[in-house]
């Protein structure tokens, strides 16, 4: 099976959501890295949900990292193949040995231009959201491979028949109890894009 643009699902806190996102050729997963935040994954547990699924990227969410001290020890405990952050936290943190998905706004990236030059060549992809503008997406993606940030399954075909969008992020849930999963809004998008045959 495979899906129509690239996608990654992130807030990954349970077994549940990972197995089934693997399943359904998601790009790749987000787990949060940073205790206290909602949906953090303790390095314990991520370790135990690592071994059930293979296939999508991992990418460390680390928004409202403290310091760049702490960069270090989430690359040892989770292995990430990409850091996810805010500019604020990127300002913070820069390490030489990362690649940056970075969640932002037309209007952020236009104004902290000069912020973020020398992370240019680490950031791999932009997260921004659904309601940005057109003619804003195809400004940003002159520079940068643009990720849209979904919340319901109404606009998924309109955003991606501009040529422009690179893919789209969606968020994990919480589970009910272990092993019990409501997977409706998932389902309903990533269904949406499967590639037919």
């Amino acid at each position: 099976m495979a899906l129509k643009t690239l996608v990654k699902v992130g807030s990954i806190s349970n077994l549940s959501d990972a197995r089934y996102c693997s399943g359904m050729s998601v790009d790749m997963l987000g787990f949060c890295a940073i205790a206290g935040k909602a949906h953090y994954v303790s390095p314990e547990l991520y370790k135990e949900i690592r071994g059930w699924f293979s296939g999508p990227a991992i990418v460390a969410e680390v928004y409202g990292i403290q310091k760049g001290e702490d960069l270090p020890a989430i690359i040892q405990h989770y292995l990430p193949d990409f850091i996810e952050l805010s500019l604020q936290d990127l300002l913070k943190i820069h390490s030489p040995y990362s690649t940056y998905i970075l969640s932002t706004t037309f209007e952020e990236l236009t104004t902290q231009e000069a912020s973020i030059a020398s992370f240019r060549n680490q950031i791999s992809k932009i997260i921004i959201p659904a309601a940005t503008a057109e003619k804003e997406i195809e400004e940003l993606a002159r520079s940068y491979k643009v990720m849209i940030r979904i919340d319901s399954e109404t606009n998924v075909d309109t955003l991606l028949a501009n040529k422009s969008v690179n893919g789209i992020t969606l968020q994990g849930g919480t589970e009910e109890k272990p092993g019990l999963k409501n997977y409706d809004q998932l389902s309903d998008i990533l269904e949406k894009l499967e590639v037919e045959g």
